[in-house]
């Protein structure tokens, strides 16, 4: 393998965004949600005349809806996995099989960080004019963390909760920095998982799969965790993007950082290996996808 030729392999997938409509659709569509989803904490802070720190990033996700939300975007994102199209055949015989499908995991690695890097810069301009750049978490966020009716009071309506365990246990800027690893590896996981699906067991298995579990993570907030508890946590990978479903005390009870972190990473690069090694085996059905 040629890792050269591998970044070929990948930067040829970024060329095809040009043309790509789904790509503009996509974010399109996550800075629309975004500007709605956040419109009742920019009411909030215009009408107390205060400005919101960059850091509300870590509650992103922990309204139940959302969840389901951002797993639909991620599996946007990759629904085309393998990437083959009429042009691969060609550029598999340049820079050889094994190349070609490492350069399409480089492209899922380097696509997941930069997805997660749009979507912090997405919840930070959806703010402007009214944004305060400061280390900590805020007035705003301080205030409704501790009291969430002070914005029903005012009859603003929040689709987004500010949870006060992650503004009293961690620093704006440390709960930032974990929750956009979290959420970078959980969409990591998830165009692994298609694109390694896809490739070894054919077309729609990836996403269905995923699908799968883009349900479960609905399913754990209600039904599983009444008739489970938070031990359902530990088979809903896609909840571990947001810290309010991490076990931060070493209780057992739901998955731990640690546990996330590797089980995210380590089932990546399993499915990466065997993706590599099956599709030696494969024939290329540009059509089709594979055979």
């Amino acid at each position: 393998m040629n890792i050269k030729n591998a970044l070929l392999c990948s930067i040829v997938n970024y060329k095809k965004w040009i043309v790509n409509i789904k790509i503009y659709t996509l974010f399109a569509l996550i800075l629309a949600f975004n500007i709605w989803n956040f419109s009742g904490v920019y009411e909030y802070a215009k009408s107390v005349g205060e400005g919101i720190s960059p850091w509300i990033f870590p509650h992103l996700l922990t309204f139940p809806t959302m969840m389901p939300v951002y797993g639909c975007f991620a599996m946007l994102l990759f629904c085309d996995a393998p990437f083959i199209d009429r042009h691969t055949p060609f550029l598999m015989v340049r820079t050889g099989r094994t190349s070609w499908v490492v350069g399409q995991l480089f492209y899922i690695f380097f696509t997941s960080l930069l997805y997660t890097i749009i979507n912090y810069i997405m919840t930070v301009v959806c703010f402007f004019p009214h944004i305060e750049f400061t280390s900590d978490w805020g007035k705003v966020i301080r205030t409704l963390a501790m009291n969430p009716s002070s914005a029903s009071q005012k009859g603003i309506y929040l689709t987004v909760i500010i949870n006060n365990g992650i503004v009293t246990t961690f620093s704006a800027i440390e709960a930032t920095l974990i929750s956009l690893a979290l959420f970078f590896l959980v969409t990591l996981f998830t165009g692994i998982v298609i694109f390694s699906l896809n490739l070894i067991l054919g077309k729609m298995s990836g996403i269905i799969t995923t699908g799968v579990l883009v349900f479960i993570s609905y399913f754990s907030i209600f039904v599983g965790r009444i008739t489970t508890g938070l031990k359902v946590y530990y088979f809903s990978p896609l909840s571990w993007s947001s810290l309010q479903y991490i076990d931060w005390y070493n209780s057992g009870d739901s998955p731990s950082l640690q546990y996330a972190v590797i089980f995210l990473f380590g089932t990546s690069i399993i499915f990466s290996v065997i993706s590599v090694i099956l599709f030696a085996k494969k024939d290329i059905n540009t059509a089709e996808g594979m055979e």
